[in-house]
């Protein structure tokens, strides 16, 4: 994208021209601008002002004789450079918190989609979030107890502290005195080791054990595959699809959301290859790879989990409020990222 400079007066006037779209979705007068931006100057001048804007390609004018609208180039220009990102109020940012802490040790999914319900209930917006495969969770510790009628309850604890358990049946006359020595043995060999590594591990170590903890811990290998099971691929959740069709731009004509709805992978796609070295990253509209999506912007966030991480973010038209909105996922994934790391 190429470079562009403006004088104070010309950013001004842009920001004026974003800030008035934002609200009105309708194009914008030189009237207007000088309204909003309260300049003391004609409005044949800010008319000039805004021709040398179109000129430079960041904004445009739809139609004849009517107002200008912001391109994908003047967004960019004003969330770089004219914007600060506004920080949730504190009583708003108390109860982010409380809620995120009500969703602690519920399981990852449960926590990722309470995030997507949240932050659409507080941006207004259509919420999107996409946990990492949990094969990448580090486990923390296995917990072994027997139950009645020849079964035995295995759970395993990660960093991050979400939990799985299963409940593994058992040959006639196990050894119940095996099971601490089990449990020591599995905490040996998996505490600090990848989810995915799990079951390898225990196929190498467990033939070379003396019983009586052996026939415990073969229960647990055969009950791998639920026990130490990949999540597979990542799992979106969206939420809030009722803001977005109020948004003029996709009211009457809901085909560009269809990639959105139709396909996980996709989404999870885009979610993916949007960030990097930032915990919030904005992508707006031609920005973005898909073309299905090059009327919208996103405003995506980045959290850790173990040695991966999941995104979570905003979808709307490139007319959003941006700073509100940066600030908000910024602030939610800096909260996830707490509580997800908090055990690590």
């Amino acid at each position: 994208m190429r470079k562009v400079e403006l004088s104070p007066r010309d950013e001004q006037i842009l920001r004026a021209v974003v800030e008035s779209h934002v609200r009105s979705a309708r194009p914008v007068s030189s009237t207007a601008v000088l309204r909003r931006s309260a300049l003391k100057v004609s409005s044949a001048t800010v008319r000039n002002a805004m021709r040398s804007l179109e000129d430079a390609g960041l904004i445009a004018q739809p139609h004849t004789s009517a107002g200008r609208v912001p391109t994908d180039l003047g967004y960019r220009y004003y969330v770089d450079n004219l914007m600060e990102p506004a920080s949730p109020p504190e009583r708003e940012r108390s109860e982010i918190a409380d809620a995120l802490s009500d969703l602690a040790g519920r399981g990852l999914a449960a926590v990722v989609d309470g995030v997507s319900k949240l932050m659409s209930e507080r941006s207004r917006e259509l919420a999107v979030s996409v946990a990492p495969a949990q094969d990448a969770v580090v486990l923390a510790g296995v917990e072994l107890a027997a139950l009645a009628d020849g079964r035995m309850l295995a759970a395993t604890t990660s960093r991050s502290g979400f939990t799985r358990s299963v409940v593994l049946d058992l040959r006639p006359g196990f050894d119940i005195d095996g099971l601490p020595e089990a449990a020591r043995l599995l905490n040996h060999w998996l505490g600090g080791v990848r989810l995915a590594e799990a079951e390898e591990i225990l196929r190498r170590r467990v033939p070379a054990v003396p019983d009586p903890p052996r026939e415990l811990l073969r229960a647990v290998l055969e009950g791998g595959s639920r026990l130490f099971r990949a999540a597979g691929l990542e799992r979106v959740h969206h939420e809030g699809a009722r803001y977005i069709f109020r948004h003029p731009e996709f009211s009457s004509n809901a085909t560009a959301l269809g990639s959105i709805f139709d396909s996980d992978d996709v989404l999870a796609d885009v979610l993916r290859k949007t960030g990097g070295d930032y915990r919030v990253s904005v992508t707006i509209g031609r920005e973005n790879s898909l073309r299905e999506m090059q009327s919208m912007s996103l405003v995506v966030g980045s959290f850790r989990i173990g040695g991966s991480h999941g995104r979570m973010g905003i979808i709307g038209p490139t007319r959003l409020r941006y700073p509100k909105l940066i600030g908000l996922v910024d602030y939610f994934a800096g909260m996830l990222d707490e509580l997800l790391t908090r055990d690590a």
